[in-house]
């Protein structure tokens, strides 16, 4: 069983990862760190927090960085997954509280105890892993891996002409994070855009699983508006669960390796780049997925046993 912290930002799509992440039998999800992004800090915990309940699943909730290392933040993106960032569908309050050490600290604590056996999977912004390499950098030996969604390779970004929004929220964590000497897998935009989850796909999770599918059915209306309105076609884009199925299922991708760069000022702010410069080729781009495989995956995932 893979152990893994996922630092996130809830949303629908991580909403989508973290219910997978919960419900595989191959991952043991050790704690969740909040960022901003799709929606404040706060929310993002809040959301978290009740993610945890609804999936039964007691784990550690940190709550992370409140702005971007440097830049003034941006706003959220509440177009996209509503006012509470599930869609405006609404869980049950959580009753349990966020953890008392912080997000740095949580990410750092665990990793140095389990040396070697801690992957970090980055679903938001990259801050929390820029302040935890700023205050112990030693936790770059210790990691096993780091996997992101995030970035825009060899296509136009999500909220600019060059800019995907988990790097553009904090460009200068992510080249903080990426030119870093620890094992990176990257899923951006390129991939990304190949799985669509159409309303077929809610349909069936949310007949096999009436609890948690039904719940993400139900959410992934807004998101699946947003899509028909922006890019003309009736499904999502679940981003952030490739860098789930990517630790699950990883015969189904394909990458190339490069090291890595972000651009930090100027009309391309937020633009990934491969940066041969760097001498850091230990980065792996993910470029390909066998779509349909890794739908059926997610379907049968989140419906086993379920009933």
């Amino acid at each position: 069983m893979k152990k893994i912290i996922i630092d996130t930002d809830p949303g629908i799509d991580d909403a989508f990862a973290l219910c997978y992440a919960f419900a595989h039998p191959q991952l043991e999800v050790v704690a969740l760190t909040t960022i901003f992004g799709n929606v404040n800090v706060d929310l993002a915990t809040t959301n978290a927090l009740k993610l945890c309940e609804l999936n039964n699943t007691d784990i550690p909730v940190a709550r992370g960085a409140v702005q971007p290392l440097s830049i003034e933040p941006n706003p959220h993106s509440t177009f996209v997954h509503g006012d509470n960032g599930f869609g405006n569908i609404e869980l049950p309050p959580a009753d349990s509280a966020p953890a008392d050490k912080d997000a740095t600290d949580t990410l750092i604590d665990i990793v140095l105890a389990n040396p070697g056996e801690i992957t970090l999977v980055a679903v938001g912004p990259l801050t929390n892993l820029a302040l935890a390499l700023k205050k112990a950098p030693e936790i770059v030996n210790a990691v096993e891996a780091v996997v992101i969604m995030g970035g825009a390779f060899d296509r136009p970004g999500n909220v600019t002409p060059h800019a995907e929004a988990n790097v553009w929220n904090d460009p200068h964590a992510a080249r903080e994070v990426l030119t870093a000497d620890w094992p990176v897998v990257i899923h951006g935009l390129d991939v990304t855009h190949q799985i669509i989850f159409d309303r077929d796909t809610f349909d069936s999770l949310s007949s096999g699983n009436p609890k948690v599918g039904k719940f993400l059915h139900d959410a992934a209306e807004f998101y699946i508006d947003f899509y028909q309105q922006r890019n003309n076609f009736a499904g999502c884009c679940p981003h952030d669960q490739l860098a789930l199925s990517y630790l699950t299922r990883p015969e189904l991708f394909e990458s190339e390796t490069a090291a890595l760069d972000v651009i930090t000022d100027g009309d391309e702010i937020g633009r990934t780049i491969r940066s041969p410069e760097k001498g850091m080729a230990n980065k792996q781009i993910v470029k390909k997925v066998d779509a349909t495989l890794l739908v059926n995956d997610y379907l049968d995932t989140l419906t086993r046993n379920s009933k």
